[in-house]
């Protein structure tokens, strides 16, 4: 029974869940085991929990959508009441994600490493992640008591409410980490690591003193250095930057620890984050019900037979599906795990089928419903409809010049392709795509008119995958639709998670007096918008690919948009820019996370996919600045519906 219950909830055992570098070998022993049960336990209670969190937010908003279109009435509470089950999904999700190894990192350098160095540096870490969940939890006790004074306006609840979600997360990931150390770390191993973190906090800590304490400028400079040291031996990235603030807060003295805990809350708890859980559950369904199948299909009649042919499919395949799911990743996995077969029976190589896939879900960031749309309008004042509705031409100039490359290449190495597909078979597959495609059309529509807010179209979209999956296609019953919720809370927890450090991590930029220091530098390089366009896609790019793209947005939108609009660049335009050359960040070789997925769903090495890829991120490149340099490409549409 027990086991049964983990596997409908979609516990895997320890490890297996793993993306990136893999967990050491299981050690064995009863204490480790049933320590582990216990977990399993509070695995499963945790997601229970956001089960119904997430289900009954569902359900309060499309009634209040349904309240305010009947009889005009909204509930006043609900707002406050959504915070908190965002702030839970975000904390508590996190929390799973950390013990499923879902949280990104870079793991190139841990690889290099000698086995016994390996070993120790793995051991580290999480002592490193224990250590932070152990820090930020005192830390939150402090706020729990200065909130507990309190009340929240409409519900009149306490507000240290707010505050539980945060310190019951952090109580969560310090059991998981002890459970990693317990059961994937020897005892030398562990020594190791223990060392050389207490040897590290010891310095830190004699630097931060008064007597020995650096000026802000280079305690920032230090902080960094450190921070990116930390992802490039694989703190996944949420962690470093918490691991980040934390430095600086104990180098400095500028605030008391307390200011991490209450901006890593506040970084997840605007409502409008809300529309994130929403669009990646929506899009789940819609993939796990079949949709990405019927694409392909769609894309074969339509696309197929060109030069090139299977590889010209990946990238339109890629583009639509980038229209139900706003995660970029869920899209790496949805088109390459469909396509790897054919791809292998037509007799193409990994390497160009894993390089195409990349650089096709990096050139689709701004195509709605993105997440990175989601989280730069919550971040800098632009429109969301406005972004939904300029997205879709920009990544079409991307996608037609990767596929004009794919010509040429297989102009000079032809590949196979398929049969010309009749106009029967064209009519066939085009009916099967329609309904999927119906839900962009819905979501821009619903948002650029005012119909409904983002988030109330979002919960549009997943009663609408459940609609067409249940129903339609009858591809997913009540025990998927429950695996699904769970996979979606989790997932959500671990985007919201990486959100929430990075508004911390922005935070203490801003106090830090960074945001003025690269300020002054673009100022230092003239005030031409086109040196400061190019100088923008590098940062976002070199940025994006240590920071997993959405913490490079939050903490550099906010810096780098004023100087923008204070030079006469269009924020919707610039939005552009600044979305598809993170889109190339994540993708980029050696070290973007999503080019690592390509490969692995691909079973390519790295390194062949790394020299394979390099023509078509020149293409990606070129395409960006032929956008940045023709506004044209983003106002065309936006300006046929309507600013």
């Amino acid at each position: 029974m027990f086991e049964t219950a983990r596997l409908a909830l979609g516990i895997k055992p320890s490890g297996e869940d793993a993306h990136h570098a893999p967990l050491p070998p299981l050690r064995s022993g009863a204490l480790a085991v049933g320590y582990t049960t216990a977990m399993d336990l509070l695995d499963m209670a945790c997601r229970v929990l956001l089960l119904v969190l997430l289900t009954g937010e569902l359900c309060l908003i499309l009634v209040e959508v349904t309240q305010r279109q009947l009889v005009d009435h909204s509930f006043l509470w609900g707002e406050e009441v959504s915070r908190l089950v965002l702030l839970t999904v975000a904390f508590l999700g996190g929390a799973l994600s950390y013990r499923a190894q879902s949280h990104t990192a870079v793991s190139f350098v841990l690889r290099a490493l000698s086995p016994g160095m390996r070993r120790a540096t793995e051991a580290m870490l999480d002592l490193m992640v224990l250590a932070l969940a152990i820090i930020c939890g005192l830390a939150s006790l402090d706020l729990l008591e200065i909130n507990s004074y309190s009340i929240m306006p409409m519900t009149e609840w306490n507000l240290s409410l707010i505050v539980i979600p945060f310190t019951t997360g952090m109580v969560c990931i310090g059991l998981f980490a002890i459970e990693r150390l317990a059961r994937h770390h020897s005892g030398p191993a562990m020594l190791r690591g223990l060392a050389a973190l207490v040897a590290f906090s010891a310095v830190v800590m004699w630097i931060g003193t008064p007597d020995v304490r650096p000026s802000q400028a280079v305690s920032m400079v230090v902080m960094l250095l450190l921070f990116f040291g930390a992802i490039l031996i694989g703190l996944p990235v949420a962690y470093a930057m918490l691991f980040g603030s934390v430095l600086f807060l104990t180098l400095t003295d500028l605030a008391p620890l307390v200011a991490v805990a209450q901006n890593t809350i506040d970084g997840s708890g605007h409502f409008i984050l809300l529309t994130l859980p929403f669009f990646i559950w929506a899009g789940m369904i819609m993939e796990k019900g079949g949709i990405s199948v019927r694409l392909v299909n769609f894309a074969m009649t339509m696309v197929g037979h060109f030069r090139g042919g299977l590889l010209q499919v990946v990238v339109i395949t890629t583009y639509l599906v980038s229209g139900v799911s706003g995660s970029k990743i869920a899209d790496v996995v949805a088109v390459g795990s469909v396509m790897r077969e054919e791809l292998e029976r037509k007799g193409y190589k990994m390497k160009d089928g894993a390089a195409v896939l990349a650089a096709s879900a990096a050139m689709s960031e701004t195509i709605p419903p993105s997440i990175a749309m989601l989280v730069l309008g919550s971040v800098v004042p632009i429109s969301i409809g406005s972004m939904f509705v300029a997205g879709l031409l920009p990544a079409a100039v991307l996608a037609f010049l990767l596929m004009t490359l794919i010509y040429i290449n297989a102009v000079r190495h032809p590949v196979a392709s398929v049969a010309r597909a009749t106009g029967a078979e064209r009519l066939s597959a085009a009916a099967g795509a329609i309904l999927p495609l119906l839900m962009p059309a819905i979501l821009i529509i619903g948002i650029k008119f005012g119909v409904a807010t983002p988030t109330e179209v979002s919960t549009v979209a997943v009663l609408y995958g459940i609609l067409i999956s249940a129903f339609v296609y009858r591809s997913i019953g009540f025990a998927g639709f429950v695996r699904i919720t769970i996979a979606c809370a989790v997932m959500s927890g671990m985007v919201l998670f990486i959100i929430a450090a990075a508004g911390s991590f922005a935070w203490i930029m801003a106090a830090g007096n960074l945001p003025q220091y690269l300020v002054a530098t673009l100022h230092a390089a003239g005030d031409s918008k086109y040196l400061f366009l190019i100088g923008s896609i590098l940062i976002l790019i070199v940025v994006g690919s240590l920071l997993e793209g959405l913490p490079a947005l939050i903490i550099l939108a906010p810096i780098l948009y004023p100087i923008a609009t204070q030079l006469g660049i269009d924020g919707v335009h610039y939005a552009m820019v600044l979305l598809l050359a993170m889109g190339v960040g994540i993708f980029m070789p050696p070290i973007g996370i999503g080019f690592h997925i390509s490969c692995s769903v691909m079973k390519s090495t790295v390194e062949d996919t790394s020299r394979a890829i390099l023509p078509y991120l020149a293409m990606l490149l070129i395409g960006i600045l032929v956008v940045a340099f023709v506004p044209w490409f983003s106002h065309v549409v936006l300006d046929m519906v309507g600013r």
